[in-house]
């Protein structure tokens, strides 16, 4: 094969891991926002809900580890093509069941196929991009960041139109596409031609240690407010009389600033570097978190939640490339550990949050501006 045509297909796969990274995002969201007014259809009490809710976290805060450890064995194209086709099935057994409880196995099956998914794209990304990896992740972040912001308006559009359903059926049928989509389009190197293409760079990780260990905390830090602001937020937002679609618009503010953060990042990045990037972006959620706890209006928590963010963007992009760019041809095992850590930041932020609320209803919001500091006054010390 020529160079001309191994350069085609390297740019058609990264074509195809872009759009696929879109549209399995936008089908996590509209299957997100579907689960659980199609739960509460079928009479699940807010505990099952929570149960629900929780079995994806839990999955999700290992699976991808483990997915990302085999993939940097395996072929990286096998784990996508069997994602999308176990997230069919769970579409499909979505839309099919009576039982409110059986949604719990759905979840576990529906979440394992999303960790599969994702540390096997974000690694044959960066191995077959042209370009370089801060490039590469920028429009791989604005790929699914966007997506984020589509997908839920999609699902409850879907369900006030043609019924509750409806997005199990669409999304099962995009997914199918995905899956067969994959078998023709993905090309991948060998193992060992990832091994040689990426030897150089591993043999760095010696050097990048501290920059690793503050990633790690940085993603705990924005995942875990995560977990607080978007399962604990909107119940707290109406209860201060805000309507449910104010809610709803302030969220899509929180979207739109985490785009323009993935947008700018590396940008500001190539300027002052990763730490201030980490340093600031944990002041930022500090200072949102603030504001979240003080405030009590809309255009209170409109101004917060933009800060959320941008916060949030700033520190995923970084800590993103830090781990992907640092541990060399062990990318699976980097994009798996990226993913299992938020799965773990976002279900101890969303538990300890869901703990504290019960003492003061704005108390989650306090201990996200603690968590904030501890991790800013860290990267302060441990300047790298």
């Amino acid at each position: 094969m020529d160079m001309e045509s191994i350069k085609r297909g390297k740019s058609l796969t990264s074509s195809f891991l872009l759009a696929s990274a879109f549209l399995m995002q936008m089908l996590t969201g509209i299957v997100g926002i579907t689960v659980p007014i199609y739960a509460a259809e079928l009479e699940a009490s807010p505990l099952l809900l929570g149960f629900i809710g929780a079995t994806g976290g839990l999955i999700y805060s290992f699976m991808p580890l483990v997915s990302g450890i085999l993939s940097d064995k395996f072929k990286r194209k096998t784990f996508i093509l069997t994602s999308t086709f176990l997230y069919c099935l769970s579409c499909v057994a979505y839309g099919i069941v009576e039982d409110p409880y059986m949604l719990i196995p759905i979840k576990a099956l529906e979440w394992v196929s999303v960790a599969l998914f994702w540390p096997s794209v974000e690694a044959l990304l960066t191995e077959v991009s042209e370009v370089n990896i801060e490039e590469t992740l920028r429009r791989f972040n604005l790929s699914w960041g966007s997506a984020t912001i589509v997908g839920p308006m999609i699902g409850g559009s879907l369900i006030s139109a043609l019924g509750i359903r409806t997005p199990f059926i669409a999304s099962s049928a995009t997914s199918l596409i995905l899956a067969l989509l994959s078998v023709i389009l993905i090309e991948e190197q060998l193992k060992g031609e990832r091994l040689v293409e990426h030897s150089e760079v591993s043999s760095a990780n010696g050097n990048n240690r501290v920059s690793i260990v503050g990633a790690v905390i940085e993603i705990i830090l924005f995942s875990s407010i995560g977990g607080i602001i978007f399962n604990l937020f909107p119940a707290y937002a109406v209860n201060l009389g805000i309507p449910a679609y104010t809610v709803g618009l302030i969220m899509l503010i929180n979207g739109l600033f985490r785009l323009i953060a993935f947008l700018e990042t590396y940008k500001i990045e190539a300027k002052f570097g990763r730490h201030f990037m980490f340093l600031t972006g944990s002041l930022i959620m500090a200072f949102a978190s603030a504001l979240t706890a003080v405030g009590s209006t809309a255009s209170m928590f409109a101004i917060s939640f933009a800060l959320f963010g941008f916060g949030a963007g700033v520190l995923y992009a970084s800590s993103i490339a830090t781990l992907l760019k640092d541990w060399g041809s062990k990318k699976g095992y980097a994009g798996g550990l990226f993913e299992s850590l938020i799965g773990i930041g976002y279900f101890l932020g969303s538990l300890t949050g869901g703990f504290v609320s019960e003492y003061a209803p704005n108390a989650p919001y306090i201990l996200g501006l603690f968590i904030s500091l501890t991790v800013t006054i860290f990267q302060a010390v441990h300047k790298k």
